[in-house]
């Protein structure tokens, strides 16, 4: 098989990935890239670390149901090598018996089980504290090595639009639940707080009283979950509220 990349159609599958306007399309448009990829599954993987916020993971999973909740019930994540070696590498991961060690043992003959014998894992690490990755999966083989080169390129550019999609689609999301959100009058204050000024410069740059100024403080630093106003400023920029 000749280079997947310098495929027509999953080339523009695979710009459709990049461009999508929901998370929902985003998922769509991967499934459809994978399966012209000639796989049958696939998952894409978020994990966003930011300084005073607790770690955040998103799944989107193409797996069937099944082994997703057999996955889930017995714990797998904390013995898959592929969600290692993402966490670790960007190096696309070609699947091999050799991964699997000890208790993970397990896990590679359910996952064949479920269809999901072969495949590949490729990480991406967004210079924002942002890991995503995209694994492919199918229950056959590659066909030799020219289309499992294609698989691995291909399958790199995919799993690198998926991760600029994401930070645009999902990841404001998972940040955002992360507490509830400020009131712009409250955004306001903090912005001026980050630029140093004080309660008494606030009131009159806002033309509201000072005790107001106050409220709208602490009521941010409490939805933050936080106890200082030094906090407020950098977990609200953390999580994207201010700028």
């Amino acid at each position: 098989m000749t280079s997947l990349t310098h495929d027509l159609s999953l080339t523009r599958s695979i710009y459709a990935v990049a461009i999508a306007n929901t998370a929902d399309e985003l998922v769509a448009c991967i499934g459809q890239a994978v399966r012209q990829l000639g796989c049958e599954h696939f998952l894409l993987g978020l994990e966003v670390r930011k300084p005073m916020l607790q770690p955040v993971q998103h799944v989107a999973s193409g797996y069937p149901l099944r082994w997703q909740q057999r996955y889930a019930e017995q714990g797998y994540i904390a013995l898959d090598p592929t969600i290692s070696y993402c966490q670790q590498h960007t190096t696309p991961l070609i699947w091999r018996d050799s991964l699997y060690k000890g208790p993970s043992t397990e896990l590679l003959e359910e996952a064949r089980s479920a269809g999901l014998a072969h495949g590949l894992s490729v990480g991406v690490h967004g210079v924002d504290a942002t890991k995503s990755m995209i694994s492919v999966a199918r229950d056959r083989p590659f066909d030799g090595v020219a289309e499992q080169q294609g698989m691995v390129e291909a399958t790199t550019v995919l799993a690198a639009c998926a991760h600029v999609a994401a930070q645009r689609l999902i990841v404001p999301g998972l940040l955002k639940a992360q507490t509830r959100q400020l009131t712009p009058r409250e955004r306001a204050c903090l912005g001026f707080v980050m630029q140093g000024k004080s309660s008494s410069v606030i009131s009159d740059l806002l033309r509201i009283a000072e005790p107001t100024v106050e409220f709208h403080v602490k009521n941010a630093m409490r939805k933050l979950g936080v106890a200082t106003r030094l906090q407020a400023v950098a977990k609200a920029v953390a999580l994207g509220l201010l700028e």
